[in-house]
């Protein structure tokens, strides 16, 4: 029988598995699909294209590095002080970005980067949130507050791990 300390310490795998698929493929699929990016979600494109266009894939590869850092302290202390409302929050968190990536897929239809390894993500994170229910480790009320609140902190870090990013593209590479 699994343990939930095993299925915690699966999310940082599961996250790098996903990630390197978008640090490889990313930037020369941008490349590729600029002019249909622009069509079929104009204002979205405007503000992101340029953003994904100027980073270098070391500066992307370092943001990537960032959210693995900040994930694996999450879960070395969900796991150490046995407090795992922030670890289900970062879960969720990353739960909901990849149905972001299906939908990405949906809408173009074709490959988007980190669509294979969502599929991959999906079937482990449906398992740790039936495992979740199925074993009453969390109430209800508490998955979807700490959905929120991780969900909120994923938004916020990856703000700002682009931010490094950008930084790191101005400073060191230039």
């Amino acid at each position: 029988m699994i343990e939930f300390n095993t299925i915690v310490w699966l999310l940082p795998i599961v996250f790098m598995i996903h990630d390197f698929e978008e640090i490889i493929f990313l930037k020369s699929w941008i490349n590729k699909n600029k002019e249909d990016l622009s069509q079929r979600v104009p204002k979205l494109s405007k503000r992101l294209l340029s953003h994904f266009e100027k980073l270098s894939v070391q500066a992307f590869s370092l943001a990537v590095a960032e959210e693995f850092i900040v994930l694996n302290i999450i879960t070395i202390f969900a796991v150490l002080c046995e407090n795992y409302f922030l670890w289900l929050g970062i879960f969720m968190g990353f739960f909901i970005h990849l149905f972001v990536h299906l939908m990405q897929w949906i809408v173009f239809r074709k490959y988007v980067p980190a669509i294979f390894t969502s599929v991959i993500s999906l079937i482990y994170c449906f398992f740790a949130l039936n495992f979740i229910i199925e074993n009453s480790l969390f109430s209800t009320k508490e998955i979807v507050l700490w959905s929120c609140i991780g969900f909120g902190v994923v938004a916020v870090n990856l703000f700002l791990a682009h931010k490094l990013a950008e930084w790191f593209d101005r400073r060191i590479l230039t």
